[in-house]
């Protein structure tokens, strides 16, 4: 499972690497900062060139666990395929947890996954501003339904709900296709048919709603269903370096997740690193260095073993000193380079 995990982050920093790539080619070093687009660039890129460039890694050889201690992350989840997996999978765990309890508590709600869409069309900003109002009118319906009681419509059978906007773009038409996915729980099962006419209503130009059931299985419970909505808003594989350039700079600053009724309050971790078991637990430190190249891997550099409990020839407990790696990053004018600092 780790070096699973070791070679996915590989295949999404490798990505990321050639967005950086070809955001240096958008920065315009003569233009003294007059260029708010250049700007942009080579603010965005200096962030993905470190972000993931190391990880530190504990395993905890007692108990057969490996947890990422350590990594520094950009935070630009609309642009950098490694924020977005690491968040994704986060949020993923989160959502999880919450419906197990939710079917325990009532065993009558029925899971299901419903997307909305709207009209294709090129102009990505204006697009995703009408799914926006739209999704809004439908979700200000919902709720006065539920504290007024008047209004009602299909997609008032939904208990609870968490959701996320997705954007794919065809090369072809030259078309952005925005739509929502959403995983419900519901009272009763929606009439597809009635709900696509209140959607067509809501937004004059579709009626296209997919409403389908989720059946939780013995391996994987409802993990896949939620992996439908808690997946990238940006198809990175799909799209070019570009046009990914083009829905970061539309869509940066928008909230594209989301959740409401018995799913409401549910707490997405800010943390994208592991959870670690309790600090007496010796283990060995992994550093892993990102290696960009035809085929990108993370390299192991170092490898220390730590034994919390162990005590030195002065009788200092070694568990008060610590062994962390600091990564850093220091900027040397339109360019970055990491150091590593090993502290005892």
């Amino acid at each position: 499972q780790h070096r699973d995990r070791i070679t996915r982050f590989g295949i999404l920093k490798h990505r990321a690497k050639l967005q950086e790539q070809y955001l240096w080619t958008q920065v315009d070093f003569k233009s003294e900062g007059e260029n708010d687009l250049s700007n942009k660039a080579l603010k965005a890129a200096t962030k993905l060139k470190g972000c993931g460039q190391f990880l530190l890694f504990h395993n905890y050889y007692t108990i057969d666990q490996v947890k990422l201690a350590k990594a520094h992350y950009c935070s630009q989840h609309l642009l950098c395929p490694m924020c977005a997996g690491v968040r994704a999978a986060k949020s993923m765990s989160r959502y999880v947890q919450r419906i197990e309890e939710l079917m325990r508590q009532n065993h009558k709600l029925k899971p299901a996954l419903i997307t909305l869409t709207v009209k294709n069309g090129q102009d990505l900003q204006e697009r995703f501003k009408h799914l926006r109002s739209s999704f809004r009118t439908l979700l200000d319906r919902y709720n006065d339904y539920k504290k007024k009681g008047r209004g009602f419509n299909q997609f008032c059978k939904i208990d609870g709900a968490f959701y996320s906007t997705e954007y794919t773009y065809n090369p072809k038409t030259k078309e952005w296709h925005p739509h929502i996915h959403i995983f419900a729980l519901l009272n009763e099962w929606i009439d597809q048919e009635e709900l696509a006419e209140t959607w067509h209503d809501i937004t004059l130009d579709s009626y296209i709603v997919d409403i389908r059931r989720v059946k939780k299985t013995k391996e994987h419970g409802y993990s896949k269903a939620v992996a439908e909505v808690c997946k990238y808003a940006l198809k990175f594989s799909d799209l070019s370096l570009e046009n990914t350039w083009e829905a970061y700079l539309s869509l940066k600053g928008n909230r594209l997740t989301g959740c409401f009724g018995s799913m409401y309050g549910v707490k997405l971790p800010e943390k994208l690193t592991d959870d670690l078991p309790p600090d007496d637990l010796p283990y060995l430190e992994l550093l892993y260095r990102f290696v960009f190249d035809k085929k990108s891997y993370y390299n192991l550099e170092i490898t220390k073993d730590v034994k919390p409990n162990k005590r030195d020839e002065e009788g200092i407990c070694l568990s008060r000193l610590q062994s962390l790696y600091f990564i850093t990053r220091q900027s040397v004018r339109n360019m970055g380079f990491f150091i590593v600092f090993f502290k005892m």
